[in-house]
């Protein structure tokens, strides 16, 4: 046990107020406030110059930034947005909000025990307003569960959440072994049968009918285009109709509008048998169009123009652009303007009203809103122009074929090796990222900009924060203060109040902060006690890494907050009972699983 300074224990727990107080007050970004920790730390010489940058060189710092790669390579091949359309089969027609909550809720927590969870409800949450708004389901009482069991998939997996990796350094930085890939599955499957139990629960019978998907789906920002699709060889459109097809199997909002033969529109297109090589105006959500390419053997007629110019697929992006008012565009049609020589830019779809002519004859008007295909450079060159105003980056909702598998196999080879015990967390990540790079599912400059840098930061400003408190002896003083107040009730009780600190400190401030500042002071509470530290730490981790009682205490709740429209008192309401069966769960399972 260390001495401990009373000197250096006061000005540390000066900084550890704080920061709690900065954290707690939300006005200043996470990142800025770790760096005034690390500086506080450094002035003060509670940590050697030489030490300060350890928390940038600790293996769940670097372990975290490999994670963020990996997902970001699952999601540019377009893999994971592959799986989530498979999703509309397993849903069912039925329009009881049930069976739906059931397949989201436990779609979105098995991915999210391997990719990132903010991510995976990203992808899945336009899938799900989708699926509400064909069913006639209030997204109200669905999206809440898919953001609840993003969370419960978290803690069932080391790498689900980023606090599992910390709490997992921390253990091994103090002489502990490292928690096995799956060991957290031991109690996270238990809470996650009983989170989606008592979810599906809520959203048949408490969650209210309150907020419309097409208002949702308004909010969020999905909107219609026309395209144009030239019919593949052996598409299971051939020989089908245009008012009768496989496009309605994938939604009934995609409609074929007009089909083009051999230069010349069919007079009846409705009654009109589907040829090879025709050309399909189909008119649909940019997602669920983006899906028929895939599925039904279809292929964007824009991109024989890209073909030509020998652009391979990582180097393309895709954007949604808005035709501003003075825009030299308005009045002139694609013909005219001789668009992709012009701006290096093919244009996949057009949202304009009243189509009823080709893509290429029609006269844009302020507020047509193009999808525009082209080499990453030649996009950047067209936001210094004046005649679009851009709206966003559609990119990742391609899937890249050819990639895709890459990236599966790269994610497989992670956690197999890291499964089998082969290699060590942070090598098997570093490894499988680097593979992610070279194997071109995405480029060196987006793995770059995949990384959080505000959660690095975080991670680096708090772990030699950890370190200091350990050092000085602050995290001993503070749990002697812990072991006589709540000494006489035993371990258990201190269990209890560990987990029920770090649940409170969740809903208010950030989740990996949370899990920074206290996992050392479990780990010096059992030093005091002279019992294992897994326990306490293991209940850090749960605690940190579950927050149902707030909006902000997650992302993903933010996420789902305004398309599910929710109140605050939704979550208070439905939260807080879900955040107390996981903390008695968790205080009576983990001396069981994990023994003091």
């Amino acid at each position: 046990m260390p001495e401990i300074q009373l000197l250096n224990v006061l000005i540390l727990t000066l900084i550890v107020a704080g920061s709690l107080i900065l954290f707690v007050m939300d006005k200043y970004p996470i990142d800025g406030i770790a760096f005034v920790v690390l500086l506080a730390l450094l002035l003060t010489g509670l940590v050697l110059p030489k030490d300060i940058l350890t928390g940038f060189s600790n293996p769940a710092t670097m372990t975290v930034a490999a994670m963020f790669v990996l997902s970001a390579g699952l999601q540019r091949t377009g893999i994971v947005r592959l799986l989530a359309h498979q999703l509309y089969r397993l849903a069912g027609k039925s329009r009881q909000p049930f069976r739906l909550s059931a397949v989201m809720g436990f779609s979105t927590g098995f991915l999210s025990a391997f990719v990132n969870n903010t991510a995976t409800v990203s992808v899945l949450l336009p899938v799900t307003l989708r699926l509400c708004r064909e069913r006639g389901i209030s997204p109200t009482r669905v999206l809440l569960t898919l953001s609840f069991a993003a969370q419960f998939g978290g803690v069932c997996t080391l790498i689900g959440t980023t606090t599992n990796l910390l709490v997992n350094a921390y253990a091994i930085e103090a002489g502990y072994p490292s928690f096995s890939l799956f060991e957290f599955g031991k109690l996270g499957l238990i809470c996650f049968g009983v989170g989606m139990v008592y979810m599906l629960i809520v959203s048949q019978f408490i969650l209210p009918n309150r907020q419309k998907a097409d208002d949702a789906i308004a909010a969020y920002n999905l909107k219609d285009y026309v395209t144009e699709m030239k019919v593949l060889p052996n598409s299971p459109l051939i020989g089908q109709t245009g008012g009768e097809n496989a496009l309605h199997d994938i939604s009934d909002d995609l409609q074929v509008l007009q089909i083009i033969r051999d230069g010349q529109r069919v007079w009846s297109p409705q009654s009109t048998q589907i040829r090879e090589d025709d050309l399909l105006m189909i008119h649909g959500s940019v997602d669920r169009v983006l899906d028929a390419v895939g599925r039904l053997k279809l292929d964007d007629w824009a991109e024989k123009t890209l073909s030509e110019a020998h652009l391979s697929s990582e180097d393309i992006a895709m954007v949604e652009v808005l035709i501003p008012r003075g825009s030299r565009l308005i009045g002139r049609t694609l013909n005219q303007l001789d668009f992709y020589w012009r701006y290096h830019a093919a244009v996949l779809a057009i949202r304009h009203a009243g189509i009823e002519q080709r893509l290429a004859d029609i006269p844009f008007q302020e507020g047509d809103m193009l999808l525009l295909q082209g080499h990453k450079d030649d996009i950047k060159v067209l936001q210094e122009q004046q005649d679009f105003m851009f709206l966003q980056d559609l990119s990742t909702m391609r899937v890249k074929k050819k990639r895709a598998w890459f990236a599966v196999l790269w994610m497989a080879f992670f956690l197999g090796s890291v499964g089998i015990g082969a290699l060590p967390v942070l090598t098997a990540a570093f490894v499988s990222a680097a593979g992610m790079v070279m194997c071109r599912c995405l480029s060196l400059q987006e793995a770059y900009k995949s990384i959080n840098l505000p959660i690095i930061m975080l991670l680096a400003g708090l772990i030699p924060m950890g370190h200091a408190m350990q050092s000085t002896g602050t995290a001993d003083l503070i749990a002697n203060t812990i072991l006589t107040s709540l000494g006489d009730w035993g371990a258990l009780a201190l269990l209890a109040g560990i987990y029920a600190i770090t649940m409170v400190l969740t809903a208010i401030m950030s989740n990996t902060a949370t899990a920074a500042l206290l996992a050392p002071l479990a780990i010096g509470l059992a030093s005091t006690l002279g019992v294992s530290p897994t326990p306490f730490l293991v209940a850090v981790a749960f605690a940190a890494s579950t927050c149902f009682t707030t909006p902000v205490g997650y992302q993903t709740n933010m996420m789902v907050y305004t398309p599910g429209g929710y109140k605050y008192m939704d979550f208070i309401k439905i939260g807080l009972p879900l955040n107390i069966i996981f903390m008695a769960l968790s205080v009576l399972l983990i001396p069981y699983f994990w023994p003091f």
